[in-house]
């Protein structure tokens, strides 16, 4: 009995210690090449533009591969871009399907420098998009990490999300982005949770009853 006992104890022991190292786990890139889907027209400059159409667009996947480019790369050049002039392109968003629910705590992104650019959610308890807020032009050239330009520190903020919503507004019209990152974790399924419980709650009466 001493050792069903023992047993009983170790096992708790473990799965409190697993629950508590879980919790305790710093926040990961819920974004980190996860599925991408661009929506409009990508990669075309208006009638008579001065920068060159020859620069790469770059891959939908390059947006969240979790590699920022050197702070004032050409706003074009290896990232994903729009001209919002151009027919096709006025409302283009990217879409990144984080495959899973997660609570986010920390968002950081880089984009061309004099534009605002906006960040939507998809609420996976109301399965709809709601406005997170955007990004307002800041000094410098080109592509430019936000918030802090030193592409370690994520601004803090709090939303439970399945999918992010990147797009832009205002500025010149030639918009870009090169990198979008958010942090958290995961949302456990309802029934995960359920079936933790009713485990944990079964060690309990069996060591009641040992």
């Amino acid at each position: 009995m001493q050792k069903t006992h023992r047993r009983v104890s170790e096992t708790l022991f473990v799965l409190t210690a697993l629950f508590a190292t879980n919790v305790a786990a710093a926040p990961i890139n819920a974004t980190l090449n996860k599925p991408v889907t661009l929506n409009g027209l990508f990669g075309v400059l208006r009638a008579g533009s001065p920068w060159d159409p020859t620069q790469p667009l770059g891959a939908p996947g390059s947006v969240d591969d979790g590699v920022f480019a050197p702070e004032q790369t050409l706003w074009n050049q290896g990232s994903i871009w729009w001209d919002a002039t151009v027919p096709g392109s006025e409302n283009n968003s990217i879409v990144i399907d984080l495959q899973g629910a997660y609570h986010i705590t920390g968002i950081i992104t880089q984009a061309d420098n004099n534009d605002n650019y906006q960040i939507d959610y998809f609420d996976p308890h109301t399965s709809t998009w709601t406005g997170l807020g955007y990004w307002t032009p800041v000094d410098g050239y080109g592509l430019m990490t936000r918030p802090s330009g030193d592409q370690v520190t994520p601004l803090a903020i709090t939303f439970d999300a399945s999918m992010i919503r990147l797009s832009a507004f205002g500025g010149d019209g030639y918009f870009a982005y090169s990198e979008f990152q958010a942090f958290g974790d995961p949302i456990p399924e309802p029934g995960s949770v359920v079936l933790m419980a009713a485990g944990l709650g079964g060690l309990l009466l069996l060591r009641r009853r040992k």
